[in-house]
């Protein structure tokens, strides 16, 4: 006789399965659990996760580290990074805009960044009450000088380089450079 057709053989097997399913329940009830209390309790997050994208400033000196070299701005593929280079200084950044609601967090643009200006930060917490106010500007972007000492520490990126110091100019050197402009 066909073991399918037999009413029997289709309990037995039906069975089987059910004690399959009450051992890993026993298994699993005898564990500790894994979840957290979470809002009372904060997760331990990796430096390499990717949340909340900011800009690094010099843990030093507290200038920006942005050259404004817009490769970050390049590389999104949302295209969710505005980035307005100064038209009267050379490498300083105007306006710096990230639409963080659109941002799929991939992390290419920390990737290209020549100084380790733009970063993941381990901020998960981003809800808001409209779209418009996801898209960050360059004040609320910035991170303080002793949070990008958290991060330049944590993530293990090197220090900035100190930029050299130009050489005070005398007067006679002044008039010449004014009179060959």
């Amino acid at each position: 006789m066909d073991k399918s057709k037999n009413p029997l053989a289709k309990v037995l097997e039906g069975a089987g399965h059910i004690a399959v399913g009450l051992g890993t329940v026993a298994k699993q009830a005898s564990r500790a659990p894994v979840t957290t209390t979470y809002p009372d309790e904060m997760p331990n997050l990796y430096p390499n996760s990717r949340h909340r994208l900011a800009l690094n400033v010099n843990p030093i000196t507290g200038e920006h580290l942005c050259i404004a070299c817009k490769q970050c701005e390049r590389v999104c593929p949302d295209q969710c990074i505005t980035v307005i280079a100064d038209p009267n200084a050379k490498g300083k950044v105007q306006e710096f805009y990230i639409d963080q609601g659109l941002c799929m967090f991939c992390g290419l643009c920390t990737e290209v960044c020549p100084t380790s200006c733009i970063i993941n930060t381990v901020d998960f917490e981003m809800s808001d009450y409209s779209r418009e106010a996801l898209v960050y500007d360059i004040k609320k972007l910035t991170l303080k000088r002793e949070e990008s000492a958290f991060y330049f520490d944590f993530k293990g990126l090197n220090l900035p380089k100190p930029k050299p110091e130009k050489p005070p100019v005398s007067p006679n050197q002044a008039e010449t450079e004014t009179k060959e402009a």
